[in-house]
């Protein structure tokens, strides 16, 4: 019960669902958001159950993020990373500003703060490093250019820690399609989406599981192996 966790991207729906599935395990939670009192409203009565310390955090400004890092306990059981950005490709191709913004936010930031973060975590079997990327890192994508290279940077990486924290901790990559959360905008069939409470379902069970690698939905993994072995002189043609 005296379990310690580590929420990165605290105002999301899927940090909610996460910790209403551990809290019964868990008895503090430390949160890094980008707005303190927006994400107490989100989590209402999720705070009710366990102690909360917020840190009100900008993902942009790594100075300040590792000030706050430097605040949190070293004896953590858990971390989850939720943050992340989508983007305009569009905009981004002509602002150096804002794809180093989603680069920041995304890939660079995320893996500085992460590599910070392993020396904060218990070092045990059943302690996990959980990272939320996406099915966009699997292959690029026009509409989503920069996003897509950050993420598959993430996935790599995430590969390479788990490599070097080998029976040490756990490292999880969830890797997920379209999920109902309070950002979410993509139009799409409804058996592609997913939401947050299935989402932190699979992850739960993972984790339990000792599980590497995850897809939600499932069906994700078999479009993405089609996707993958498209010939890139057809992929660069279709528009999506």
């Amino acid at each position: 019960m005296n379990k310690k966790i580590f929420i990165h991207g605290g105002s999301s729906l899927i940090s909610k669902s996460l910790i209403n599935k551990f809290k019964d395990e868990t008895s503090e939670f430390y949160i890094f958001c980008r707005d303190i009192k927006k994400t107490k409203l989100i989590l209402g009565e999720t705070l009710k159950k366990a102690k909360f310390y917020f840190f009100e955090n900008n993902l942009e400004n790594l100075e300040e993020t590792f000030a706050d890092l430097n605040k949190i306990p070293d004896d953590f059981d858990g971390i989850f990373w939720v943050t992340g950005y989508t983007g305009d490709a569009q905009q981004e191709l002509n602002s150096v500003e804002k794809a180093n913004f989603n680069l920041k936010v995304n890939f660079t930031n995320v893996v500085l703060c992460l590599s910070f973060l392993v020396k904060k975590i218990k070092v045990s079997k059943q302690s996990f490093i959980c990272v939320i990327t996406s099915v966009a890192g699997l292959r690029g994508r026009k509409r989503k250019l920069f996003y897509c290279s950050a993420k598959s940077g993430l996935i790599n990486f995430l590969s390479g820690l788990r490599q070097l924290l080998n029976g040490k901790i756990n490292v999880l990559t969830v890797i997920p399609g379209y999920i109902s959360t309070n950002s979410f905008n993509e139009k799409s069939y409804q058996f592609l989406i997913s939401s947050p409470e299935i989402m932190s379902k699979k992850i739960y069970q993972a984790l339990k599981k000792q599980k590497e690698i995850i897809y939600v939905g499932s069906i994700w993994r078999f479009i993405m192996l089609i996707i993958k072995i498209i010939p890139e002189k057809i992929f660069k043609k279709l528009k999506f």
